[in-house]
């Protein structure tokens, strides 16, 4: 992340909350994370891989914190 400048990361972090937000909802988060990734300048493969992980991290932590609710 040393190429990327600080008003990017600020913006990648707030999409990063926002597209939770709507996957805790709705689901479909990764129609705002991989184009903001994108705009980024992040290449296409790393921006899919990335959000192919925070789905399977979503789908891997959604059981237990609903286990406990």
């Amino acid at each position: 992340m040393s190429g990327l400048e600080w008003d990017t990361i600020a913006l990648l972090t707030g999409t990063a909350f926002l597209a939770g937000f709507i996957d805790s909802i709705a689901g479909g988060g990764g129609l705002l994370t991989v184009p903001a990734l994108l705009i980024a300048g992040v290449d296409p493969v790393t921006a899919v891989a990335t959000n192919k992980v925070q789905g399977t991290l979503s789908i891997v932590s959604a059981p237990s914190r609903s286990r406990f609710s």
